[in-house]
């Protein structure tokens, strides 16, 4: 395990104007540019002008970064930068799908950072509510960078930040959700290495030849005896159900109704989380109402198939009776 990847110097205090008047620079030219060829594009649209803001914001948040460094050393935590990653890739390749399916991408890319900042929220959150006994303070609930995220909140966030977002601007939700989905397992999988890294979420006592030792949940000082490297099996089914979903995508059989995608995508979630929770029961997952053979994470897997069965059975007879509306740009 590797929690803390490597730390950034500080930075002299005396280079901090120059290099966010250089960042500030960079990022105005780059938003001036593109919002000249939002201008120049007969068929932009309110979300082009206002991806042309990006850079400039992009700018704003490095000059904050480079204010904090020069203040103190930057910690680079392994859990957070695999986090970002694997957003990262997904949110790529999820652009890459919109554009596919004959969607304008900076669609996504408007939707990625709002989407980002309150499924986060929504996963800590969660995970304090489920396991308050592990926070002595309001501050402690604050130092996400030490791990401490329930992936469920994102399932929740998720919905509601793209719902609003569709809504604003007049957008087919399930087509748009459907463009995500498909990639979604795979900066999953990318996130659970960084879980690997921090030394969470791993599974119970084992005595298999790829058994690993972890710091120990409640006392870090410690070591576990060799374990599940519960987050490992985690990574290798996500990438199966990513691949899957890939070659599913294409498939009219999974594409009758706008947001049969994403229904599929939580259903083969709740499948995977509910096995794995088999190999973390009794180390990192809590018992669902006192029971030994029941986590609480299964017990809310079992749930949402039961939520995902009934939609889709809704969906599916309302597509036959009148064609989903589909995913428009038009403001």
């Amino acid at each position: 395990m590797r929690p803390t990847l490597f730390i950034i110097p500080q930075l002299p205090q005396t280079w901090l104007v120059s290099l966010c008047l250089f960042a500030l620079l960079v990022g105005a030219s780059l938003s001036w540019r593109a919002s000249r060829v939002a201008k120049a594009t007969i068929s932009s649209t309110r979300s082009d002008s206002s991806e042309a803001f990006t850079p400039l914001l992009g700018a704003m948040a490095i000059c904050a970064l480079l204010f904090v460094s020069t203040r103190s050393p930057i910690t680079l935590h392994s859990y957070g930068l695999m986090l970002v990653i694997g957003f990262g890739v997904a949110v790529y390749l999820s652009c890459r799908e919109a554009e596919r399916r004959g969607i304008n991408p900076n669609v996504v890319l408007d939707l990625a950072l709002p989407l980002l900042f309150v499924s986060v929220l929504f996963c800590r959150v969660l995970y304090v509510l489920l396991n308050s006994s592990q926070f002595n303070s309001f501050a402690e609930t604050l130092r996400i960078w030490d791990g401490g995220l329930s992936f469920h909140g994102s399932l929740v966030a998720a919905p509601l930040v793209i719902w609003f977002y569709a809504k604003r601007h007049n957008l087919g939700f399930g087509a748009l959700t459907d463009c995500i989905a498909p990639s979604a397992f795979l900066g999953y999988a990318i996130g659970r290495v960084g879980c690997l890294l921090n030394g969470c979420c791993y599974g119970g006592v084992c005595s298999l030849p790829w058994a690993m030792r972890f710091p120990d949940e409640h006392n870090r000082a410690i070591l576990t005896p060799p374990s599940h490297p519960a987050q490992l099996y985690s990574t290798i089914m996500a990438l199966g159900l990513f691949f899957l979903m890939q070659r599913l995508k294409d498939k009219p059989a999974w594409n009758r109704f706008s947001g049969q995608l994403t229904l599929l995508f939580f259903a083969l979630y709740a499948i995977e989380r509910f096995i794995m929770e088999v190999f973390r029961n009794g180390a990192t997952a809590p018992a669902a109402f006192g029971l030994k053979w029941l986590t609480m994470a299964q017990f809310t897997s079992i749930v949402g198939l039961v939520v995902v069965a009934a939609l889709w059975l809704v969906l599916s007879k309302s597509s036959t009776r009148s064609p989903h509306r589909p995913l428009t740009t038009d403001h």
